[in-house]
């Protein structure tokens, strides 16, 4: 559920559809932002291994973001203005919620 929940607003919110879940944009984070951004809300701040972080996030979600052969449809279809939510869901009470989502609809005209 969480990657379909992922792949459905990766596709009503980025400019271009990432299929690959590209997770270079991890690399260019820096030790400030983590600082600045992060640091406030944690509660130990010490030895934060940024490397490390950054490693364990990207190998996440390299595993979490292997798309079945309904969610890369789904993707397909989104990107040639298709909406089509229930190859990504099948449960009745959340399609009945997102058929008529608006962003995907504007996204899709």
């Amino acid at each position: 559920m969480f990657r379909k929940s992922i792949i459905f607003y990766a596709t009503i919110s980025a400019k271009e559809v990432n299929k690959e879940f590209d997770t270079s944009a991890i690399d260019i984070l820096q030790f400030s932002n983590i600082r600045a951004d992060l640091f406030p809300v944690l509660a130990v701040r010490d030895k934060f291994n940024l490397v490390g972080k950054k490693e364990s996030a990207k190998k996440y979600i390299k595993t979490l973001m292997q798309p079945t052969d309904n969610e890369i449809e789904y993707m397909n279809y989104f990107v040639d203005r298709q909406y089509k939510p229930e190859l990504l869901f099948d449960d009745c009470e959340i399609l009945d919620r997102i058929k008529t989502h608006p962003m995907a609809l504007w996204k899709c005209r």
